[in-house]
């Protein structure tokens, strides 16, 4: 699974430095997620995108984020991820949009001395995942974006990409709601 979705990033990427300047853009993003087992995140990100018309895109996206606060161990996330998105063209200036999309989440864990004992019991694995976000493009000129916008992250446990509903109680989850705040800009 990890070796198909590096590669459908890596064509994504080659797509969107192929596109006419006026459809791509690149920007970078910081970050907070507040995971449902591991306290808040943060950290920060870079995406690359590719206008199709009609106000829908495609982007590619990488981050990393970090998390200090648990007492058991300090743990360091890295989503890859690829998404669709939809952008109301209501003003010039103010553009809402919605996306979904899937990723790949690398995730390292350090673990504090008083908790060895659960390193060899505990063996979380790289996984996959899904989410959807809204945002809002506030637009400075025909190249330059500043962006925010929600995201709702839904993370499994393993390397199966699968729909769980609200009903499933899972372990050292990185499911939540995540903002992005940041910079676009078009080429």
């Amino acid at each position: 699974m990890m070796k198909k979705t590096v590669w459908a990033m890596a064509a994504l990427m080659a797509i969107a430095a192929l596109a006419p300047a006026a459809r791509a853009g690149i920007g970078g993003f910081g970050t907070w997620w507040d995971t449902k087992d591991y306290g808040d995140m943060y950290g920060g990100g870079g995406k690359l995108g590719l206008g199709l018309g009609m106000g829908f895109w495609i982007e590619a996206r990488g981050s990393y984020l970090e998390s200090h606060d648990r007492k058991t161990a300090d743990v360091s996330l890295v989503p890859l991820e690829a998404l669709v998105g939809w952008q109301l063209e209501v003003l010039e200036i103010l553009r809402p949009y919605v996306g979904a999309g899937i990723g790949y989440y690398v995730k390292d864990f350090e673990w504090k001395s008083e908790w060895k004992e659960w390193k060899e019991e505990f063996k979380s694995k790289d996984c996959a995942g899904y989410f959807a976000l809204a945002g809002l493009n506030l637009n400075l000129g025909s190249a330059v974006t500043i962006f925010g916008e929600a995201k709702y992250n839904l993370i499994g446990e393993d390397d199966k990409l699968k729909w769980r509903g609200s009903d499933v109680k899972e372990k050292y989850s990185f499911d939540g709601l995540s903002v992005n705040v940041g910079l676009k800009f078009g080429f």
